[in-house]
This record gives structure tokens, C-alpha cells and sequence, in this order.
């Protein structure tokens, strides 16, 4: 359960095609921190297992999606339990961590604009906080997906993928990413001995796979992060450029309507079908 694309095409040509769902989306990293548990590090793929992410509520539109879900904090320290990683933790009640995703996704635009919104509505800390947007471009679908080349456009934020064909494919946040790195799709490592991007690319044409990074620092409780990412395809690197800085433009005239839709009460209140689903997922996995 999270978020991911399977397929991402631009006038007909494949952009996304192949990849693994967990190497399309953000992933999060942080160190929880608070009275009763100390200090425990903490990574989150954009895909992962219920009862570790909860379904909140979904509501999907013909231009307009968005998804709420839960990081599960007391079912993540159970995990670490069962994995003998941490001893037994108490707490006093089940705690979390809300995240809001909303899809723009119009007719007659080249690019789509997804915003992302996380709110700690836990007890602890989140230090050290950092957000990364992973994506596994494969350029021309089969045809092509091997034989990838890179860049990062410094200026605009953009980085992308492109082959011989000229078609590219890139994403850049609305927020200034601190790190960047492409690298081959099986080289790519996020784990606590490396939580921070390179800052290089990989130079050579093959299959590979595009990240950025944005460091939060800390969010208390009842602190909130949010950004959005554009994402957007082109006959050169021109024109791909020109399409992402025309989407961030526009996703900075939505982010009032995201914020107005992540505080409303329908926003935040459980679908029945997902307490079932979520409940019975924890069940299982006990």
C-alpha cells in the first residue's frame, strides 16, 4: 500500500514502463524520537505492507485524485519487535503519522503535478527528516529502457533521463532539493549507513534510475511537511524543461486547494472498508 506508477507515457511514448513499484515514488527517512522509545531510525519505501501504511480514504477524479493514508507507527515498532531489532515497547495508544497525496492529473497538459503532505500526529519527533522522489525511467518502453542516459539541470532543479531518440523524461520538486544522484536502477541504496544522495551521475547509457532529495530537518508533533513534484516528458531536453517549469508554475496556484482539502473533516475520517481491511491486515501479520 503507498504510492507508485506503473506506466507513465508522453504523446504515446513510454516513459515509465517496467519498473518496480517501490523504485517509483517517494520514500522517507527519519529518526523517531520520544519518551518511552528513545531513538529509533526509521526508513519508508513509497510502497509498503499494510499494517505499516493504512488506507485512510481515496477518492479518485477524472483530473483530481487523492489518497490519505496512515504510517503506523505502533505496528512499525511490532515489526521491529518480531525482527528482534528493538525489545518490547509500550505505549499508551496507537500513534501515527498522516499522509496526504493529491493527483493532478488534467486533460491537455504535458505533465502531472502530485502533491504530498505529511503531518505528524504523533507524540515523538521526526529528526532528521528527509524526503526522496525515486524514479526508474525506462525511455521508449522495451525498445529502450537499457540504454538510458542522464543529467540534472542545476538551474530549474530538473533532473531526467533521455536516449537516443531524444525523448526525455524528468521530474523536479517545487522545493530546492538538497541532494541528486542517477546511478544503475540495481546500484541504488538508501539504508542508514547511506541516507544522503550522491550528487553524481552515472555517465554511461544503461538502465537507470533517477533520484532527488530534500532534507526537513524535524518535525514535531503536530508539524507539517509538504512539497509537490512535477512530473513531465519531451522531445528534447528544451522542451522538457520548459514543460516542468510550466507545471511547477501551475502547482504553486493549487497548493490553497490542497491545503483547504487536507483540513476538512471528510479528508480525515476512516472509510469503513479500510477499518475492515486494516484491521484484518494487523491481525494477520500479529
Amino acid at each position: 500500500m503507498g504510492f507508485s506508477i506503473k506506466e507513465l507515457t508522453y504523446k504515446g511514448k513510454y516513459l515509465i514502463y517496467l519498473s518496480e513499484q517501490e523504485l517509483t515514488g517517494p520514500w522517507f527517512s527519519f529518526k523517531l524520537e520520544g519518551k518511552g522509545i528513545g531513538t529509533i531510525p526509521v526508513i519508508l519505501k513509497n510502497i509498503e505492507p499494510t499494517p505499516i501504511y493504512n488506507m485512510v480514504n481515496t477518492r479518485k477524479g477524472t483530473a483530481i485524485s487523492r489518497i490519505t493514508l496512515d504510517f503506523n507507527i505502533t505496528e512499525y515498532l511490532k515489526k521491529l519487535v518480531r525482527e528482534n531489532i528493538i525489545k518490547s515497547v509500550p505505549l499508551q495508544k496507537k500513534e501515527f503519522v498522516r499522509v496526504y497525496k493529491d493527483i493532478f492529473n488534467p486533460p491537455q497538459v504535458p505533465y502531472i503535478s502530485t502533491f504530498f503532505t505529511m503531518k505528524n500526529i504523533s507524540d515523538f519527533a521526526m529528526k532528521d527528516f528527509s524526503m526522496y522522489f525515486v524514479f526508474d525511467f525506462d525511455i521508449n518502453g522495451l525498445d529502450g529502457f537499457d540504454n538510458d542516459l542522464s543529467g540534472y539541470d542545476e538551474e530549474n532543479d530538473i533532473i531526467y533521463q533521455y536516449d537516443n531518440t531524444g525523448l526525455h523524461g524528468g521530474f523536479s520538486p517545487i522545493s530546492k532539493s538538497t541532494n541528486y544522484q542517477t546511478c544503475l536502477t540495481r546500484d541504488f541504496i538508501i539504508n542508514q549507513n547511506n541516507l544522503n544522495l550522491s550528487n553524481t551521475l552515472y555517465k554511461d547509457p544503461g538502465e537507470v534510475l533517477s533520484a532527488l532529495q530534500i532534507e526537513f530537518k524535524t518535525l514535531e508533533p503536530n508539524q507539517s511537511f509538504q512539497t509537490a513534484i512535477v512530473i513531465s516528458g519531451g522531445f528534447s531536453k528544451e522542451e522538457l524543461i520548459e514543460n516542468i517549469k510550466n507545471g511547477k508554475n501551475n502547482a504553486m496556484k493549487h497548493l490553497s486547494q490542497v491545503n483547504r482539502t487536507i483540513k476538512s473533516k471528510q479528508r480525515n475520517l476512516q472509510e469503513e472498508a479500510f477499518i475492515k481491511i486494516n484491521k484484518q491486515q494487523a491481525e494477520d501479520c500479529d
